[in-house]
């Protein structure tokens, strides 16, 4: 049975698909000092972040009010310093993307934990300009991206990163102009995708589609309803 870590107010539909799909929700409180109506208040991508398949950091506030929940899921927790500010960009402390062996972020706002792991083990570390970096990349596997922000495709391009460019816009998020790729998928499996939405009716549905199963990876909707960015699904693979 596979796990994800997700946003505690998912609807109720993609709730339920991950069940039918064989995950299982592992749905977290988020952080009460954005306000508890806060659109990003709950988004995983905002609290924790995935160094290895059993290697997570999460914000102190974070680990407190889910512990029950977390320790239950025998990860190795590395806890960081809440931040400062729910200010972007001093918000954006865990928003990075790591796959393979690259990590991008913006490298003046990223935890330094994170930065440290990525120097002591030899990523290749592409700063870009966008805060919220995991956001606004979808990780398809060790080397293959999409992305709606210019700069983070050039920069993959730079580095031989497979990167697919998709329209900005077309995805739901309360209280802002539009939410990102990144924050409205993940990988449930090694082999598929996962869309807090339905992604056909994504303008760039068929490019994703042949982008992702081009690289063994299927995609799948958990709703019939619009994308909407609920802060990244993140797998933490089989316990």
């Amino acid at each position: 049975m596979n796990y994800i870590i997700c946003a505690y107010n998912i609807a109720e539909e993609i709730e339920a698909n991950l069940l039918k799909l064989g995950v299982i929700p592992v749905k977290l409180r988020g952080f009460d000092r954005f306000g508890q109506f806060h659109p990003l208040s709950y988004h995983p991508d905002m609290f924790c972040f995935n160094l290895t398949e059993n290697k997570w950091i999460f914000y102190d506030d974070i680990y407190k009010i889910n512990k029950n929940i977390i320790d239950n899921l025998n990860l190795n927790i590395t806890i960081a310093e809440n931040p400062k500010s729910c200010e972007y960009p001093r918000d954006v402390g865990l928003n990075a993307a790591m796959f393979g062996n690259n990590l991008i972020c913006n490298t003046k706002y990223t935890d330094k934990k994170i930065l440290e792991y990525a120097n002591q083990t030899g990523k290749n570390i592409i700063g870009v300009k966008q805060g919220y970096a995991k956001c606004s990349v979808c990780i398809v596997d060790e080397n293959a991206i999409i992305t709606s922000d210019i700069s983070i495709y050039y920069k993959s391009l730079q580095n031989k990163i497979d990167v697919l460019l998709i329209e900005k816009g077309h995805i739901d998020l309360d209280g802002y102009n539009y939410g990102f790729i990144g924050g409205c998928s993940g990988l449930i499996s090694q082999d598929i995708m996962a869309f807090t939405g339905n992604i056909e009716l994504h303008p760039n549905y068929c490019d994703i589609k042949n982008f992702c199963e081009g690289r063994g990876v299927e995609v799948v909707s958990l709703s019939h309803k619009k994308l909407y960015d609920y802060g990244s699904l993140f797998r933490i693979g089989n316990i």
